[in-house]
């Protein structure tokens, strides 16, 4: 098999059934067809919006309770969706009601249906007490949700398993039936129809390459591409330019510092810095009022090298529209996981973590 020659790092597992309040486990298209499958076989007794009677709770001339509300109103999201299936199947008589059993009549996929349309009804603080007190469990798989061409993303049904965490597009992988998500910023990777999900590194035992690291690469080259230059402080060499390095630093950051010092080295060696903004910290960080400054400066590299040096009397108040890019390079930085400063980022995307000499660095950077 395919798979025997990967290798998943793993961090944690998680199954794949999560319920958030504000995400519901059927798509719009299963509401419409249950609309209709409802109308033709249960409005009779439930309303023709699952209201039913205002009397349900009285019992009738015989003793028996009439057909209770669907519509949230009712003690439905009491049930697990198994049990409100199982009902459906076969019938309420054993639960002391009267509903004739669809088993036989109705399929599986129509019971579905019908379930999605009534608890579509259901207002959300009502779902989302089902949903907390009951796990979701019967979710398509990825494979259904590509056969039947849903007007629904598998990203969406993603975060009926996950949550509302911000998730990318899944994407096939290298290995069978193994689908790639950018989870927060890091990535997932469903396994068995997106039964489970697995965070870690994906690595290819035949050739030692790390897949994960690869499509992490992909990351930043696209989140470091959208930068302009004028966005940026940047050092450049004064001959020519033999390769570029991309570095998130903050002002307070001792080994930010340290590294600044060396820059002159790496500009001989003909390598370019271009300096982002990461305030440690985000707003609250020892450096996010000093960076913001720095990027509002005339001269942003004499700004940059002052701040650094801890000379900051001659920096302007920070107040200028530059200096939303500092937040902005805080927030890519979250995005394509940064941790600490100095992070540095050569031309492929590929991650140098916090310090490195610059007899040790300029080689990194120009292999």
């Amino acid at each position: 098999m395919k798979n025997a020659i990967f290798l998943a790092v793993l961090y944690f597992t998680a199954t794949a059934s999560f319920a958030e309040s504000d995400t519901r486990w059927f798509s719009p298209d299963q509401v419409k067809r249950g609309a209709v499958l409802f109308k033709q076989n249960c409005a009779s007794c439930h309303g023709q919006d699952a209201e039913a009677t205002s009397e349900w709770k009285t019992t009738d001339a015989d003793g028996k309770y009439p057909p209770p509300p669907l519509n949230g109103s009712g003690h439905a999201w009491h049930h697990s969706l198994e049990l409100l299936k199982s009902t459906i199947k076969e019938g309420g008589k054993k639960l002391g009601g009267v509903m004739p059993p669809f088993e036989g009549k109705l399929s599986d996929s129509d019971i579905d249906q019908l379930v999605a349309y009534f608890q579509s009804k259901w207002p959300e603080d009502i779902y989302s007490k089902w949903a907390g007190r009951f796990e979701v469990s019967e979710l398509p798989s990825i494979d259904d949700v590509i056969k039947a061409n849903s007007d629904s993303s598998l990203t969406r049904h993603l975060r009926k398993r996950l949550g509302q965490y911000k998730l990318g597009e899944p994407t096939e992988t290298a290995a069978d039936d193994v689908w790639q998500v950018k989870f927060q910023n890091r990535f997932l990777y469903l396994i068995e129809d997106g039964k489970f999900a697995i965070i870690g590194d994906l690595i290819n035992l035949e050739n030692g390459q790390n897949l994960t690291d690869l499509a992490r690469r992909d990351l930043t080259i696209d989140a470091i591409s959208k930068y302009q230059e004028k966005d940026l402080i940047v050092f450049e060499p004064e001959d020519q330019v033999k390769a570029t390095l991309n570095v998130f630093t903050d002002t307070s950051c001792p080994y930010c510092r340290k590294m600044h010092k060396e820059v002159p080295k790496l500009n001989a060696a003909g390598i370019k810095v271009r300096y982002f903004p990461y305030p440690r910290g985000g707003e609250k960080g020892p450096g996010y009022q000093t960076l913001k400054s720095v990027w509002c400066a005339k001269d942003r590299k004499q700004a940059m090298t002052d701040a650094k040096n801890e000379i900051t009397d001659n920096l302007p108040s920070g107040d200028c529209e530059a200096a939303k890019l500092v937040d902005r390079g805080y927030i890519t930085g979250g995005q394509i996981g940064i941790t600490g400063t100095p992070s540095s980022f050569k031309e492929d995307g590929e991650k140098i973590t916090g310090y490195v000499p610059y007899q040790k660095l300029i080689p990194m950077v120009l292999n």
